[in-house]
């Protein structure tokens, strides 16, 4: 059996919640932590950290696939300890469950690092990119005033509202604290088991996504400079293509053209996935919100507003580097189009011009023939009426046979004639073998 993110989710807190309700609202302590996984080692760092974690803390797998497992263990004189792993495809997440407090409950003042092994997330290789603590309680064990909760945060200014029609409120300030980690507050109202799961996982979900969307602000930012490169070279070439005259001058504009294509064909292919992957993030975001069911707690800025004001210049930043990066691209595609349509108009001009040449020189060929056909009649026919002339003088010198110049002289024209016979239909012949 397969389970998707909400289904874990779910599944995590059905086993936190086997126990009665009223038990399990009284204190809890989540600590959640992300950790970027783009590349197998980085997986295979974070698979490793995560054995070693439930080793040391001699948890049981209860639940286990390739991408999610849970372990579950009571931990003598702390509580219950459950501790959830999610393999997404650009991030690893392990969530850390502890509920049934056999301590005195402190908001936010669980030390967890006194109960995770030392030094375990050197392992990993990277810090992590999100680390969010967030206390669970009921409005008995929690703050009640508006300063004692912002006193939760160190002071901050603190974000706020009622969820799951009013079934809970939440708090958080939306910002790394003294120990590193964001915090956020759930203060339960009226929330059964699965709802209050829900509420957790969308609130991490959350988190994530906010995270995520960020880095790809990061990396629009980086790569602004160099996309403004480009545009300002495809400009130079659009210049430049104005006053472009030979084929020579086209050919090495569109060489240009063929490079800075290929540089932006690497730009997209390193950015693409992470500017698709922040438009997925933020539609979860917007996803989770709406499922919360958010109601507005006086005088307090909600939770989504907050978020969304920052976020919202950063998914437009993000997309606004995708339809330049789209833009350029076409625009490149559409230059180099008109630089080939020119080249290849260029060169069947050129081809025209040599075709004519070839077509006059051709004729001036056809008419040289004609010359020669002529001169060859009359040469072919000299010397004709010469062998004629040879045996007509010797007949005459015998005495017999007819005038040798009379008769020479009445057989040039029949002898012009034949000649000239012969070599039409010679040519003709030739002509036909060639068709």
């Amino acid at each position: 059996m397969k389970l998707d993110d909400d289904q874990l989710r779910d599944f995590v807190w059905l086993e936190l919640h086997a126990r009665p309700y009223v038990r399990f609202s009284a204190a809890a302590h989540v600590l959640h932590l992300s950790f970027l996984s783009d590349e197998k080692t980085a997986k295979s760092a974070y698979r490793y950290s995560f054995e070693r974690l439930v080793a040391a803390l001699g948890l049981v797998a209860t639940y286990e696939t390739p991408r999610h497992s849970i372990h579950a263990a009571t931990i003598e004189r702390v509580g219950r300890l459950v501790v959830a792993s999610e393999e997404h495809t650009g991030f690893s997440a392990c969530t850390l469950y502890l509920y049934e407090l056999q301590i005195p409950f402190d908001p936010f003042g669980f030390d967890w690092l006194g109960l995770l092994p030392v030094d375990w997330l050197k392992d990993i290789g990277r810090p992590p990119l999100v680390a969010t603590s967030m206390a669970i309680g009921t409005r008995e064990n929690m703050p009640s005033t508006p300063e004692a909760r912002k006193a939760l945060f160190d002071g901050h200014t603190i974000n706020g509202s009622q969820v799951m029609a009013g079934g809970a409120e939440v708090w958080s300030a939306y910002r790394a604290h003294a120990d590193g980690c964001g915090r956020i507050a759930v203060i339960v109202d009226r929330m059964s088991p699965h709802e209050l799961g829900r509420t957790v996982e969308r609130l991490l979900t959350i988190e994530d996504s906010y995270h995520m969307i960020l880095l790809s602000l990061q990396l629009a930012r980086e790569m602004s400079p160099t996309l403004a490169a480009a545009e300002s070279c495809m400009v130079s070439v659009n210049d430049e293509l104005l006053g472009a005259d030979s084929v020579v001058q086209k050919r090495a504009l569109l060489e240009s053209l063929f490079r800075l294509a290929a540089e932006v064909e690497d730009l997209n292919a390193r950015v693409a996935d992470r500017f698709a992957a922040s438009s997925a993030y933020f539609a979860i975001l917007e996803s989770r919100f709406a499922e919360l069911r958010e109601c507005k707690i006086e005088h307090v800025f909600g939770l989504s507003r907050f978020v969304m004001r920052r976020l919202q210049p950063a998914v437009k930043t993000c997309r606004s580097t995708v339809e330049r990066l789209t833009s350029l691209f076409e625009r490149i595609n559409r230059t180099s189009g008109l630089l080939r349509t020119s080249i290849e108009l260029s060169v069947q001009e050129h081809n025209q011009r040599l075709l004519e040449s070839s077509d006059r020189r051709a004729w001036l060929q056809l008419r040289l023939q004609d010359a020669l056909q002529i001169l060859s009649v009359f040469v072919i026919g000299y010397y004709a009426l010469g062998l004629l002339g040879y045996p007509l003088r010797a007949l005459r010198k015998v005495g017999i046979g007819p005038d040798p110049e009379i008769t020479m002289g009445l057989a040039v024209l029949p002898i012009l004639a034949v000649v000239w016979a012969l070599l039409r239909q010679i040519r003709r012949r030739f002509q036909d073998r060639s068709e």
